[in-house]
């Protein structure tokens, strides 16, 4: 955190290296990190009558560019209730509720649910795609030409005790990963709006002054002949280092190297800075710190800007900070939906969790319960009906690869139980036994798991095969997200002090924060956390004086 040790300051300069500099440039907010915190927050605070500059490391986008495409929405949106959905704020509180635990304050999680359908109508005015098209499942990521789908666990008990199932995944329409759709639009209405953006221009320290009140930042600019180059390594981070620590280390030097090519500028940002830089799966030292039963997942989920920043720029100025050992690190069983009917044992042979989880809460028990270690327990005819699907339909090119990987490239088989269980790790007794009662449940047409009736397969008929799904594989990957950071207050997003005062001048969103997302999470609830925070964050901003 040495490095981000902030600036003292005035109206008038700047202290640094022991004299008085003057400020390059004033503006009445800078907004850094575009992705969908940040350019929520520059939207808003734009169209609110503020001077906003927007900066980004890189080319812009963030996550949210690089993501599937899933939003978070409910509550009634057109596409709930096209769909035949009734869902309504308190409903998809009553969800949230279970899903998010005590992340954020009860009134904060009932204003981002009471918010939701105007949310959606502020991004879909932007020109983001959301017609009513496809069809309504539950999958990890739908087909192309779905925009609403269960994404998260809404139909499994106890989350279907609790609230009504509705439909809360929002997808923009497009081919393939469509993440990159919601960034642009947030792109476009930012420039529309007058928001000056800067792209390959990275935030290092904040300028505070004697009463601790945030008042400016120092970026680093780097001159445009090297913005392919940076775009180039930040690529290779991305891909090479997401999955290598070691190539993530090395590169990052790289990017460290380049950087220093940088011209500083000392910007004053007389109503305040908000902060959303990301997360911190990209720094090995604070996920060992943190989330060490996380750091050894074997992908890294994000950009080159994940890298903590953001978060120890916020304590450096005495920010606190919290929920930092929570990530999610998603563990698809579907497609196909057929294995759905095998199940899902760690080591101990003993069923892990409702296999038609959102695989992010398969992913949680997994790691946590189960030290990251799980093999799913098919029998013949469950296998083949599964083989078959993976061909059929129309899925994206990535699941049918991992499809393959799991279908017929990783799964070993044996004629028995006792001989899977030997093969795999699995103590054999145990795993008789799971498997009994599971078929049990199966006769008489009730998991005791809550798995839906549709998706029972009694475990019967050998040869039996096992999926390693652990933590650490390297043909199946596991992608980690971090969901911690700074403590912010919800109606504003202003970043908190340990005792609850906020910082003045000083706002955090999106992965750079704590949010609705930083317990439990759904399939899209980061980015719709993202627009809430951002957007709380731009009008606060832009109206202090």
């Amino acid at each position: 955190m040495a490095d981000h040790q902030p600036l003292r300051g005035d109206q008038a300069g700047v202290i640094r290296a022991g004299r008085r500099v003057g400020w390059d440039e004033h503006t009445d907010v800078v907004v850094v990190g575009l992705g969908a915190g940040g350019g929520a927050a520059a939207v808003e605070a734009c169209r609110q009558g503020a001077d906003v500059m927007l900066v980004d490391r890189f080319a812009g986008g963030g996550a949210t560019g690089k993501s599937a495409g899933a939003i978070y929405f409910g509550g009634g949106t057109n596409l709930q209730r096209a769909a035949g959905y009734d869902d309504t704020p308190e409903n998809m509180f009553a969800y949230l509720q279970l899903e998010t635990a005590d992340a954020v304050p009860e009134a904060t999680l009932r204003s981002f649910c009471e918010t939701s359908v105007e949310h959606f109508e502020w991004l879909r005015a932007m020109g983001c795609p959301f017609p009513v098209s496809g069809e309504v499942v539950k999958a990890s990521l739908p087909p192309d030409d779905c925009t609403l789908y269960f994404s998260g666990n809404e139909l499994c008990p106890p989350f279907s005790d609790a609230a009504r199932p509705a439909p809360r995944g929002h997808r923009p329409l497009g081919p393939g990963l469509t993440g990159h759709l919601t960034a642009a639009s947030l792109r476009h209405a930012a420039l529309e709006a007058g928001v000056q953006l800067r792209t390959y221009t990275r935030a290092e320290r904040l300028v505070v002054d004697g009463a601790g009140e945030v008042i400016g930042v120092m970026l680093s600019e780097l001159p445009r002949q090297w913005s392919l180059v940076c775009e180039t390594i930040a690529t290779l981070v991305q891909y090479g280092g997401g999955m290598s620590p070691l190539a993530n280390r090395g590169l990052k030097k790289l990017l460290a190297t380049l950087e220093r090519r940088a011209v500083t500028r000392l910007v004053r940002a007389k109503r305040g800075v908000v902060l959303a830089l990301g997360g911190f799966v990209f720094d090995p030292e604070l996920m060992e710190r943190n989330a060490p039963d996380y750091a050894g997942c074997s992908l890294r989920l994000g950009t080159a800007g994940d890298d903590g920043t953001g978060i120890r720029m916020g304590q450096a100025v005495g920010g606190a900070v919290g929920q930092m050992d929570r990530c999610t690190a998603p563990r698809f069983i579907d497609p196909p939906t057929e294995w759905w009917g095998g199940i899902l044992v760690g080591r101990s042979g003993e069923r892990i969790c409702n296999e038609t989880y959102y695989g992010g809460k398969v992913g949680e028990h997994l790691i946590e319960r189960h030290q990251g270690r799980g093999t799913l327990v098919l029998d013949s005819t469950t296998m083949m009906a599964g083989r078959r699907q993976v061909f059929a339909g129309d899925k994206h090119l990535y699941q049918r690869i991992f499809g393959v990987i799991n279908g017929w490239i990783s799964p070993r088989s044996a004629p028995t139980l006792a001989g899977l269980a030997d093969k795999m790790g699995i103590d054999p007794q145990t795993l008789a036994r799971t498997v009994a009662e599971y078929n049990d449940g199966v006769a008489r047409g009730r998991d005791a798991l809550g798995k839906a009736a549709k998706y029972l397969a009694s475990i019967e008929t050998g040869p039996f095969y096992g999926i390693p799904l652990d933590y650490d594989s390297r043909l199946f990957p596991t992608p980690c997200l971090t969901l911690g950071g700074l403590r912010t207050e919800g109606p504003t997003s202003r970043v908190l002090t340990d005792d609850g005062t906020p910082i003045d001048g000083l706002y955090a969103a999106g992965r750079t924060a704590v949010g609705v997302a930083s317990n439990g999470y759904a399939s899209g609830l980061s980015i719709s956390d993202g627009l809430f925070a951002g957007r709380n964050a731009g009008r606060h901003a832009a109206a202090r004086t």
